[in-house]
């Protein structure tokens, strides 16, 4: 998790992806597909199941976000809830 997280922030030069603020307290949200989405498709229910999982680790399904930023859009839509993203 560390690893995926460092590899997107860096990526990412440090920057939201939504506002653009730069540095800070900053979060890593799984963007376009939302990790409620890979767990329910791969049925993960153990952290083996999460570990195992490459759909959960690809950066390429991640993007930086400000902490502000996640609280308003991060988790809105979720894919368990029935709700899009």
């Amino acid at each position: 998790y560390a690893d995926w997280r460092t590899t997107i922030y860096t990526r990412d030069n440090f920057t939201c992806q939504n506002c653009g603020k730069v540095g800070g307290k900053m979060n890593v949200g799984h963007y376009p597909k939302p990790f409620s989405k890979i767990i329910v498709e791969n049925s993960i229910k153990t952290i083996d199941d999460a570990l195992a999982c490459s759909d959960l680790w690809d950066t390429n399904n991640g993007r930086s976000l400000c902490v502000a930023c996640h609280k308003e859009i991060g988790f809105k839509g979720s894919y368990v809830i029935g709700q899009n993203c």
